[in-house]
C-alpha cells in the first residue's frame, strides 16, 4: 500500500524536508514485501537526521494477519504523545 512518514526529516546534510518519492510525499509499496518496501524507503533517505539517527522501519502486521491472529481477549488503546486517547479502542 501507500506509506507516509508524516513528520519533517531534519536531514543533517540537506536540511528539513518532507520525505517520500511521490509528489504527495509518499512511497507506493503496493505488491512489495514489507522488507522490500523498507529498503526502498531507506534508499530514498540516505542521510541521518541532525541527531545522527537513520530512518528505520516498524513493520506492523494488521490484526488477523499472518502471525497476529485476531483475538477477543485484548484491547488496544492508541494514545497521543501527550497521553490522551486519540482513537476508539480496538478489540483484537
Amino acid at each position: 500500500g501507500i506509506v507516509q512518514y508524516p513528520f519533517q526529516w531534519k536531514d543533517k546534510e540537506l536540511g528539513s524536508r518532507f520525505l517520500g518519492v511521490g509528489a504527495d510525499g509518499t512511497w507506493n509499496c503496493l505488491n512489495m514485501t514489507p522488507e522490500a518496501c523498507c529498503n526502498a524507503i531507506k534508499e530514498s533517505v540516505p542521510n541521518p537526521d541532525n541527531q545522527g539517527n537513520n530512518i528505520a522501519c516498524h513493520i506492523f502486521v494488521p490484526f488477523g494477519g499472518v502471525g497476529n491472529k485476531r483475538r477477543s481477549d485484548r484491547v488496544f488503546i492508541n494514545l497521543s504523545p501527550d497521553g490522551r486517547v486519540q482513537e476508539p479502542p480496538i478489540i483484537s
